[in-house]
């Protein structure tokens, strides 16, 4: 049959050239089958288009059976079927580890250090310990008795008292946030003066004063 089969016919009565895809050919041979079958003219048919479409069959049956044994048409040259694609796979590469950096254990040491710092400066500036190591004013151990109000006290004792100058005072406590002649402040405590000389006192424990207490004990009743 494929022996005997005029393809060069064929592509002639198909409008194609050899060599052309079967896609082509078999798009070509639907249109002309259109063209030529019976039912389509009607009254108008031609009696040999019956010939011609049972000749155009042939050759097309032909050109098929053709290019299922040789991957091509008669007068094409060979198209070997591709191979298919590897399947592109999608690999996420891991992340590489980042170095540390060397002076990061460093630099956070320091900030740690800064931080402490920090903390003990507003709590010695806010009064939360006091200058002799303790917490909330009260002597520490070692430290010398608190002197009783009526005998003024000094340096020697470090605490201040009824009757302490002012500057034992400026020596003991240092200076004042604010300062005039009858009294000087430190942050929320105070001490109150009369003729240079401390005549009251609050000690707050936000900001404790050298003082045996957070007020001056009352004076005690003249004996007769």
């Amino acid at each position: 049959m494929l022996d005997k089969a005029d393809f060069f016919s064929l592509y002639q009565q198909l409008g194609l050239k050899p060599g052309c895809t079967f896609d082509e050919l078999k798009v070509a041979y639907r249109r002309r089958v259109a063209e030529l079958h019976p039912d389509r003219r009607g009254a108008d048919a031609d009696p040999a288009d019956a010939a011609r479409l049972q000749e155009l069959t042939a050759g097309y049956n032909a050109a098929s059976a053709f290019h299922r044994r040789y991957g091509r048409l008669p007068g094409g040259l060979h198209q070997a079927p591709r191979a298919p694609m590897p399947r592109a796979t999608c690999m996420v590469q891991p992340a590489a580890a980042v170095p540390a950096r060397s002076g990061g254990g460093r630099a956070r040491r320091w900030l740690g250090l800064a931080l402490a710092g920090g903390l003990v400066w507003l709590a010695w500036n806010g009064g939360v310990f006091d200058r002799g190591g303790e917490v909330g004013g009260g002597p520490a151990p070692g430290r010398p008795a608190a002197a009783t109000p009526s005998t003024p006290a000094g340096a020697s004792t470090g605490l201040i008292g009824i009757g302490t100058a002012a500057a034992t005072v400026r020596a003991l406590e240092g200076r004042p946030v604010m300062e005039n002649p009858q009294r000087w402040d430190y942050g929320p405590s105070w001490i109150a003066f009369d003729d240079g000389k401390v005549s009251d006192w609050y000690s707050s424990k936000l900001r404790p004063l050298k003082v045996a207490s957070a007020h001056p004990p009352p004076p005690e009743p003249a004996t007769r």
